[in-house]
């Protein structure tokens, strides 16, 4: 997530570049009055603009384009694919991105970047519920970032340490910001690792609770860092020392790390290596908000819980964004979704999705609906389809029988694509999960055990082995959810909805 205080630290690695655009629509005209940021003041299409990219190292490449206004997102691309002396691999693995604190957005390559800018604040309005205030104040900025559509199982086998190490980066701003939901023992793992990158090898004489609590904002998300005034003397450190369990724990990891490792860039895969076994692992992140479960009579704008929804090329998850706690994950072969547009006849109404999925509740199968309220609805419901289209592709490329086997498995090829072709109204398909990964291999729970090409373990496994908490969550308690029978009969109604509602007018099964 993009943070103010990130401008301040990103002085370095100045570039610039000239471009020529390619793009011929001259109804754009942009420039920058600050390097730094993008703004949307007009100017001249023949004029020079100044244009900063952002990389999650906290690096900043400056470039002069020539009529660049014109400069579209697969330009930038290129651009920074040179400049940054990237390999042909990095070009699939990572994009253009316009990201403010307000909203994200990954460009199309046919995208112009000035163009959005421009109508920024329109965006804002249109997809956020941000004050007037907050709307004139929001710039965004150009990242240079991961791909969102890039599959899984192909950035395990990623072995070039530059693209690594800005995955990496990525990575830890996620953990640190506590989206990825993950359980505290889980953050503590990961900042030991943390804390090798960041200070180097464990030094028990200066690596002290105190010293480790007083920089814990670097390794560890802000609601498990505790501050303690530099001044504290000696005694009351070993006093306040027995206190720092947090702090112990990290330090016990951050000793085990340093007796094993050699560089930072075994840090870096290593961190990315746990973090790929996360199903969330990956997500692009929206807003929204949900029924509050056990409020009693809710009123829509009332009693709501603000959320996150995460979405990647394996799932939807929704994420408690006060506690950062992951409330339920679902992956596309078990859920159905819907979207529904504002009420024209209601200005205060929102878009909706509707997640649907099933449970078991004693012997009895059910089925559970869950509606979340927000702006970004048509975004969510666009990556929805575009990462089932994604997997789609990559079911009928596993199906595709090689040229030797073409004239005798043709008809046999033919109807297991049919079979995969067909689907609900909602586009949700029933895939097979060892397609649905690609080749690698998958446990019980849906997720892929990277191995590589020989069968055998890693190299880069240099870390002492420890499995995330993998296994996706339904906390019931904590959703306000529907509940359906099996032939769509309304068993309970915990939404409050807006209009009459059946399983088969919905998902039209």
């Amino acid at each position: 997530m993009y943070k103010k205080n990130k401008q301040r630290q990103m002085a370095t690695a100045m570039h610039r570049y000239h471009l020529q655009p390619t793009s011929t629509d001259d109804s754009i005209a942009s420039n920058f009055t600050n390097p730094m940021r993008m703004t949307s003041t007009s100017s001249s299409l023949n004029r020079p603009v100044e244009m900063c990219i952002f990389l999650r190292t906290g690096n900043v490449y400056e470039f002069t384009l020539d009529n660049g206004g014109m400069v579209t997102a697969s330009s930038l691309q290129e651009m920074m694919l040179e400049t940054l002396e990237m390999t042909e691999e990095a070009d699939d693995v990572f994009y253009i991105w316009l990201t403010s604190p307000l909203l994200k957005l990954q460009l199309k390559p046919n995208h112009v970047p000035l163009k959005l800018c421009r109508q920024w604040h329109d965006l804002l309005e249109k997809f956020t519920n941000a004050t007037n205030e907050q709307i004139a104040a929001d710039e965004p900025c150009v990242f240079f970032q991961r791909n969102a559509f890039y599959p899984k199982h192909k950035e395990l086998q990623i072995t070039d340490e530059k693209i690594l190490r800005l995955l990496f980066c990525e990575a830890k701003e996620h953990v640190l910001d506590g989206v990825y939901g993950c359980e505290n023992d889980e953050y503590e793992y990961l900042a030991g690792i943390l804390a090798f990158i960041e200070h180097g090898k464990y030094d028990s004489k200066k690596h002290t609770p105190i010293f480790l609590s007083l920089s814990s904002e670097t390794i560890l998300p802000s609601r498990l860092c505790r501050r303690r005034s530099q001044k504290t003397s000696q005694r009351a450190s070993q006093k306040l020392s027995k206190s720092f369990e947090v702090e112990n724990r990290v330090l016990s990891h951050w000793k085990q790390v340093s007796s094993i490792v050699k560089c930072k860039a075994d840090c870096h895969k290593n961190f990315l290596e746990f973090l790929w076994k996360m199903p969330i692992y990956g997500s692009v992140f929206f807003t929204g908000e949900i029924e509050q479960a056990n409020a009693g009579k809710s009123i829509v704008g009332n009693n709501l819980k603000l959320v996150y929804i995460g979405i990647n090329r394996d799932g939807v998850y929704i994420m408690d964004l006060r506690k950062q706690e992951l409330l339920l994950g679902l992956l596309y072969d078990d859920l159905s979704w819907e979207y529904t547009d504002q009420n024209p006849n209601d200005e205060k109404s929102l878009p909706c999705l509707w997640l649907e999925f099933d449970a078991t509740e004693g012997s009895k199968k059910v089925s559970k609906l869950l509606r979340i309220y927000s702006k970004q609805a048509p975004m969510m419901n666009g990556m929805i389809q575009a990462c089932i289209v994604e997997l789609n592709n990559q079911d009928k490329e596993s199906l595709t029988p090689r040229p030797s086997e073409h004239d005798t498995l043709e008809r046999v090829a033919c109807g297991l694509t049919s079979t995969i072709s067909r689907t609900r109204s909602t586009t949700v398909q029933a895939r097979s999960a060892s397609h649905r990964i690609g080749h690698d291999t998958v446990d019980g729970a849906g997720i892929a055990r990277a191995k590589s090409l020989d069968g055998r373990s890693r190299a880069y496994m240099t870390l002492p082995s420890r499995k995330p908490k993998v296994t996706l969550c339904k906390k019931m308690d904590k959703l306000c959810l529907s509940t359906f029978s099996e032939t769509g009969d309304l068993i309970t109604k915990k939404t409050k909805l807006s209009r009459p509602f059946s399983m088969t007018g919905i998902f039209k099964l």
